[in-house]
């Protein structure tokens, strides 16, 4: 199975439908920025920030050695240019169980997954560096990196993520932004249900010198984009439906897609490219997409 690939008839429609028509529009996140609970500079506090949830498959946070809060980096080494969005970030912090599973945040959000809609979800992840902390100059060893997910769900199943493809990219002591984005078609069996936002520390050991334990999220944003019915029968986006289209039907012969999207070759849309696609192919001959 193929991860996701848009349409370029369709990103095409979507972009001159937005010209006069449709823009994104924010979806609420209840305490986006994690600034409700106050914290002071150069301080963390281990508690469960406001409108989250704790993330605990294995039931190892226990808000000691393992736990989640937030931090004011404000004047400390941890993040020198402080957080990204407003005085606090969202840390998950995993000392106790490394290797012991992922923990994180998350919170069910009062949207549900709407049809013909492209979500586009953009976290701040920090890699945060070793540092001395207030009160009693406390310093804490937090070279190295764990891992990351960012999430979106919908009734509880992963619809789109990012799966640690920033590692690499974050240099200690910084944040960087991670965007997902998924397209939903007119069919996918999760519509209607509640959308989910997921912020996780993967938990991989790291090293005695790099003993990566900790991740922090900030600035979290959910936006929605109505997207215009696709061309049906223009199997390569090129705008029109001709013999070309029968060409990439056979080209792409038997691929499926992820539920709910769509890609080359699947000239109905549904999710598989098959002999149904040459028949819509047929039926829409000559058809030009607006």
């Amino acid at each position: 199975m193929r991860p996701r690939r848009v349409q370029p008839c369709v990103a095409l429609a979507a972009l001159i439908w937005s010209a006069g028509h449709a823009s994104a529009a924010p979806i609420a996140i209840t305490n986006p920025g994690f600034e409700t609970d106050f914290a002071a500079n150069n301080t963390f506090r281990v508690l469960v920030p406001a409108g989250w949830t704790i993330f605990d498959p294995n039931g190892i946070v226990e808000q000691g050695n393992d736990a989640v809060g937030v931090l004011n980096p404000t004047g400390s080494t941890f993040f020198p240019a402080g957080a990204p969005e407003g005085r606090n970030a969202a840390l998950v912090f995993l000392a106790q169980d490394v290797g012991g599973g992922p923990a994180g945040l998350s919170q069910i959000l009062a949207s549900n997954l709407a049809a013909n809609t492209r979500y586009t979800l953009t976290v701040e992840v920090g890699n945060i560096a070793s540092g001395f902390g207030a009160p009693g100059n406390t310093f804490y060893d937090l070279d190295g990196f764990p891992g990351y997910q960012v999430q979106l769900l919908a009734g509880g199943e992963v619809i789109v993520q990012d799966d640690n493809s920033l590692a690499a990219s974050i240099p200690e002591g910084e944040f960087r932004t991670s965007t997902i984005m998924v397209d939903i078609g007119t069919a996918h069996p999760r519509l209607g249900q509640s959308l989910e936002v997921r912020l996780i520390n993967l938990n991989i050991p790291g090293t005695p010198t790099e003993p990566a334990i900790e991740v922090d999220f900030d600035d979290v944003r959910l936006d929605a984009t109505p997207i215009p019915p696709a061309c049906p029968g223009d199997a390569d986006g090129d705008g029109e439906v001709n013999f070309a289209d029968i060409t990439n039907v056979l080209a792409n012969f038997g691929e499926t897609y992820l539920p709910g999207t769509t890609g080359p070759g699947d000239a109905d849309g549904n999710g598989t490219v098959e002999f149904a696609d040459i028949t819509n192919v047929l039926a829409n001959f000559s058809l030009l997409c607006p």
